[in-house]
């Protein structure tokens, strides 16, 4: 799930919770939307699209329907640990959506309630009623961390077949039955009303309760069992600050990182996995209504080394491995990082194993207005993240404002953990 949309109490309206979504093909204009569940029988009943995968996240395109029978098309995120679908205001304005009941608000952020829209993926229709939709108001989007138009929860495709191909960056959407199952097959159970699949995960000579969440781009753990390993285990890398792809709202500055050499997931073994620690209290079978106890999040890090099938109908995970070998995503200047309304770039902290050089040139409260001399605001995280990422020693040279007053610093890039 995404962290920016996970706010609280807010995420836990109607049993529903907001989830980052997936993005989708087009319908021309002039293509007529074939008809959706409830009206008759789908011209289409499986569909293979591509899909984005950005800071390894799945981000594929949504058509929706407009008020005047045309269509616009939008990127999504789709996140397995949501359950409600956000629209930005302008898309859902786009498409006539109309607010209804009071303004929520949160951290800042304020949404209303809206029906559902007709959506198609690929020209086929999908049936997105088993989730409530909300607006975020205002001009800017609800994350800052994707550049994407909405969220769709894995809650509101709980009536399909969802295949993110990572390795082929292609997702596949079926009927129940209607896509081949590929590689090992394992249980993924998860309570109706949430949609949060549960998978196990062996580490160590134990075995623990993951949240399988599409939306996070870095696995997420208990800080209290984070910190007993590192405790136990002094050779494993770690680190302090959320930099990186565990740069997202949610995260504390000091948050503690941790490269743990291995991971078994069925008979796969998935090693140097790197997690980041959220509060005790984030992941319990009650917070994620999870069938059974959760210490975590399984995120974009692991399952992006899959082909992952979430067999919603019979809550099913099938997972086929890559032969792709993963970049170290901890090889980056160390900066923990916050946008402002103008999308520039703002210091929150420094990281603890950042080299001498950044943590001398860059401190907390600079605005950052340009890295490099390409690359300008406004910015996502993830695109900053990708920004000040490079080769070990590598240079970056940064504008920045402080106090009100320009500068050009350097940061050099670090092997963060």
């Amino acid at each position: 799930m995404n962290d920016t949309a996970r706010l609280s109490s807010f995420w836990d309206l109607g049993a529903n919770r907001f989830g980052i979504s997936i993005l989708v093909a087009s319908c021309a204009a002039a293509w007529v939307c074939p008809p959706l569940h409830g009206q008759g029988p789908p011209a289409v009943d499986h569909v293979t699209v591509a899909m984005s995968v950005e800071g390894n996240a799945p981000i594929v395109t949504l058509t929706l329907k407009r008020e005047d029978g045309g269509s616009r098309t939008a990127r999504f995120l789709y996140d397995s640990g949501g359950g409600a679908i956000i629209l930005n205001e302008d898309l859902a304005r786009d498409i006539g959506l109309k607010a209804e009941g009071p303004v929520i608000s949160e951290e800042g952020q304020r949404y209303r309630e809206v029906n559902v829209p007709a959506a198609w993926v690929g020209g086929m229709p999908i049936d997105l009623q088993g989730s409530k939709a909300f607006m975020h108001l205002g001009a800017a989007s609800f994350t800052n961390r994707d550049t994407v138009d909405g969220m769709l929860p894995g809650k509101a495709l709980e009536e399909y077949q969802v295949v993110l191909d990572y390795p082929r960056q292609e997702l596949s959407l079926g009927e129940p039955g209607t896509l081949p199952h590929r590689g090992e097959r394992l249980a993924a159970p998860y309570v109706a009303s949430s949609g949060h699949p549960r998978v196990e995960v062996r580490i160590g000579d134990k075995t623990f309760g993951f949240l399988l969440d599409t939306g996070t781009q870095l696995t997420l753990l208990r800080e209290d069992l984070l910190q007993k390993w590192s405790g136990d285990n002094p050779k494993w890398p770690r680190s302090r600050g959320a930099v990186g792809p565990a740069n997202v709202d949610g995260a504390a500055d000091d948050a503690l990182l941790l490269r743990i050499p291995l991971v078994k997931i069925g008979s796969f073994s998935v090693v140097q996995v790197a997690a980041v620690s959220r509060p005790n209290e984030m992941y319990s079978a009650t917070k994620f209504e999870t069938p059974a106890a959760i210490v975590g999040a399984l995120g974009g890090n692991v399952l992006s080394r899959f082909r992952v099938e979430i067999d919603y109908p019979d809550k099913l995970l099938f997972l086929e491995p890559s032969d792709k070998t993963p970049e170290n995503d901890f090889q980056t200047v160390g900066l923990v990082l916050d946008t402002n309304a103008a999308g520039e770039l703002v210091v929150r902290a420094v990281s603890s194993s950042a080299s001498p050089m950044t943590r001398q040139n860059i401190l907390p409260g600079d605005v950052i207005l340009q890295i490099g001399t390409a690359s300008k605001a406004p910015y996502t995280l993830t695109v900053a993240g990708r920004a000040l990422s490079g080769a070990v020693g590598e240079r970056k040279q940064l504008h920045i404002l402080r106090n009100g007053e320009p500068l050009v610093v350097e940061a050099t890039v670090s092997r963060i953990l």
